[in-house]
């Protein structure tokens, strides 16, 4: 869990802005950070696990970075490197070799910045999915870089205007560009991209990362080939130290529990299990949690943890903003948060997770409608019965919903008329963002085009294009930004073994009707775990739903923040249907049954208030101003 910055310019007012930078690292981390600086050039490293916090230099270069690194013995094995060489000593060594190409001899997450004092020449690199954060603000005075965008906008002269088409996005649930931020002149890095600014200011953007450009695996025996790499990928996750597992009881959660502790696993000692466990029968997972602590036979130490939120921690936004430093949409981020403090406690410095299990496996309905899109409706008929018969779902619907998106003329027109009260109205996507924002941002535009393939992948087969877009779009990374913010608050580092570049590889190059075989949700991952995990984990058909709790503590509104924005929108006043706003209270106030989409808007509504609200925005009254580079 590491935190850097680095500045770039020359002028006599670098000297607060540096000052304001390292306040902010020293806040997030709790140390003062490491520093080094010469010749305009500014960089600060806090918070490096196991090694004091310093800036790190090899000859002409230099470096400050977040680096989660996978695969070290076989990196200094390439490098011909010491064996106590550490991440930071790896990443220095393989750029004075292989330079720009160094990113792809890493495994594992990572972000960092490097100055190389011969061309004088500052590098930005973030990882393939974006896991470790890094974002930048290019202004005429200077260029900020740092992991947190508070430290960027630390580094800042005034606080930059809010960007409105990124508000938009986020009240629709459809963040649409994977460099944005809430705050308009301040940048994210995007995943499996690298930019460098040379001396005269220019700044070049390069993607040297794309899924959709990986070599299809051998098709042969995928079962065991993701069962391989997803053991290593977990094994390489827990080498860094002391590593907890989450344990839900679901299909992720339990793989990456059992594989922490299989025959590849490091020495033998108990890993800590954190489970939440609830009062309601109907949440709680006991039984399956229970039964993989019996498959590990005593190498997982159970840590029960009471699943239930109170109310007012729930609703404790301003102080989850403290780290977020922009609205984020997450209501089970509490939970999260008592899961990192947990591990913490536990003495472990990381823990993994598996999260992204559902989007990297892949074995969704969607792959059934790919199949029938390719023409193949028998197969994709019964992939769709069997699917609704394994999930519980009432056969008539999924059918419906097959030809209501594939279907063609009447067909179509049929599954739609059939779906017209099984759920919500397809605009309903974009119902709580004013319409004059919307119109004002393009919003639907927007949405198609971020929709559309890029020429040079139109001759893709569209399941891969359609897997790898949703694994490399604007969700994923802001995802791991909100989770690892939360994680560093605690004190830990989230793990994700199911975004190892190698699974993710194995998995999008899968055909359809593997990913989806029996019309099993997630095929190929309850395939490779046959003989792992307990049988009644890895044909689970159903997935908890814990909307109603949710649901719950918005009606009881503790603070009463949903009842004053009934009565005045007050801050949310040009960003949000009003009306849309006040509908969505009133059906909150008077239906006890839960209805998803009310619930998230009127939480988005919430989070977006309280950051409004907050001091520094009443600071920002300008426009995003230029910058001090064009981004090539």
């Amino acid at each position: 869990m590491s935190r850097f910055a680095a500045m770039l310019g020359h002028g006599p007012d670098h000297d607060p802005a540096a000052w304001r930078i390292a306040a902010d690292l020293t806040r997030r981390t709790g140390e003062i950070p490491g520093y080094r600086g010469a010749e305009g050039l500014h960089l600060w490293q806090a918070g490096r696990t196991g090694s004091p916090a310093t800036v790190r230099t090899l000859g002409p270069l230099t470096l400050a970075g977040d680096l989660a690194l996978t695969d070290l013995p076989e990196l200094r094995g390439a490098l011909a490197a010491h064996p106590g060489s550490d991440p930071a000593d790896l990443v220095l060594a393989a750029w004075r070799r292989w330079g720009t190409d160094a990113p792809d001899r890493l495994n594992g997450a990572f972000a960092f910045v490097l100055w190389d004092a011969r061309t004088r020449r500052l590098t930005a690199v973030r990882d393939r999915f974006g896991i470790q954060p890094l974002a930048y603000a290019l202004t005429p005075r200077r260029a900020v870089f740092a992991s947190d965008l508070s430290t960027v906008l630390a580094g800042l002269d005034a606080v930059p205007g809010i960007d409105r088409a990124w508000v938009a996005g986020f009240l629709a649930g459809q963040p649409l560009d994977a460099t944005a931020t809430a705050w308009g002149d301040v940048s994210r890095l995007p995943p499996g991209h690298l930019m460098t600014l040379d001396p005269d200011g220019t700044a070049a953007l390069r993607r040297w990362y794309r899924l959709e450009r990986t070599a299809p695996p051998d098709p042969r025996d995928a079962d065991a080939a993701l069962h391989a790499a997803l053991a290593h990928a977990t094994v390489q996750a827990c080498a860094d130290g002391p590593t907890a597992t989450m344990l839900s009881g679901g299909l992720d959660s339990s793989t990456l529990a059992l594989l922490s502790v299989g025959p590849d696993a490091p020495a033998p000692c108990r890993r800590p299990a954190l489970s939440l466990r609830y009062r309601d029968p109907a949440m709680d997972e006991g039984r399956h949690i229970h039964e993989v602590l019996r498959r590990s036979g005593r190498e997982l130490a159970p840590v029960f943890l009471p699943g239930e939120a109170e109310d007012d921690t729930l609703f404790d936004i301003d102080a989850q903003l403290d780290w977020q430093d922009q609205p984020v949409f997450a209501p089970g981020l509490e939970r999260n948060h008592r899961l990192y403090r947990a591990a913490r406690e536990q003495g472990c410095a990381a823990v993994l997770d598996g999260h992204g299990g559902d989007e990297v496996i892949g074995g969704s309905f969607r792959d059934i409608a790919l199949i029938a899109g390719e023409g193949r409706w028998p197969l994709a008929l019964a992939l769709a019965v069997r699917h609704a018969r394994f999930t519980g779902e009432p056969v008539s619907q999924a059918l419906a919903t097959l030809l209501a998106i594939r279907g063609r003329r009447g067909f179509g027109r049929l599954g739609r008329w059939a779906l017209k009260d099984a759920g919500p109205d397809p605009r309903d996507w974009r119902a709580l963002v004013d319409p004059d924002l919307a119109r004002e941002t393009r919003l639907v535009e927007r949405a198609r085009t971020g929709q559309a393939p890029t020429p040079e992948d139109r001759h893709l087969p569209e399941g891969v294009r359609l897997h790898a877009a949703m694994l490399t779009g604007p969700l994923a990374p802001a995802a791991f930004e909100t989770m690892g913010r939360a994680a560093q608050a605690e004190g830990v580092a989230p793990r994700y073994p199911f975004y190892d570049h190698r699974v993710v590889e194995l998995c999008v190059w899968q055909p359809e009707p593997a990913k989806v075989a029996g019309g099993q949700p997630r095929a190929l991952l309850r395939r490779a775990m046959r003989g792992i995990l307990p049988e009644s984990v890895r044909m689970r058909g159903d997935k908890t739903d814990f909307i109603a709790g949710f649901w719950g503590a918005l009606r009881r509104d503790p603070q009463g923040r949903i009842a004053a924005l009934r009565a005045d929108p007050g801050p949310l006043r040009g960003w949000v249907d009003t009306g849309i706003l006040r509908a969505d209270a009133e059906r909150l106030a008077r239906a006890p049954e839960p209805d998803l989409e009310t619930a998230f808007r009127l939480w988005r509504s919430l989070w977006l208030a309280a950051w409004l609200e907050r001091p520094a925005l009443s600071l920002s009254s300008r426009a995003p101003g230029p910058t001090l580079a064009s981004v090539r």
